[in-house]
């Protein structure tokens, strides 16, 4: 699964990653914490899902909404919420499997 992940640098990736794996799904993001990087990764395409930090300084939740309007890419948006890894696996689950449906 790729994941578009919005999220500042300074929060390492490895326990989130870790997290997602232990919990049986296979994430390969790309990160993204300023709006020229989310433009180039949203143009590149190929992402499932968007996982997105609210603490990401610069880059609020309707910026992510207008640049995915403007590349006409229609990607689902997570906000992580600082829950339990197992919970937020099953919530890209089953955004993940609406979509199939």
């Amino acid at each position: 699964m790729k994941i578009l992940l919005v999220r500042p640098w300074v929060h390492p990736l490895a326990p989130l990653r870790d997290a997602l794996r232990v919990s049986g799904l296979d994430p390969r993001f790309t990160r993204v914490d300023i709006e020229p990087a989310l433009n180039a990764a949203l143009a590149r395409g190929q992402h499932d899902l968007i996982l997105f930090d609210p603490i990401t300084p610069g880059l609020p939740r309707a910026t992510i909404e207008a640049r995915l309007r403007e590349h006409r890419v229609d990607l689902p948006i997570i906000e992580l919420d600082h829950e339990p890894p197992a919970t937020l696996a099953d919530r890209i689950r089953a955004v993940l499997a609406s979509r199939r449906h």
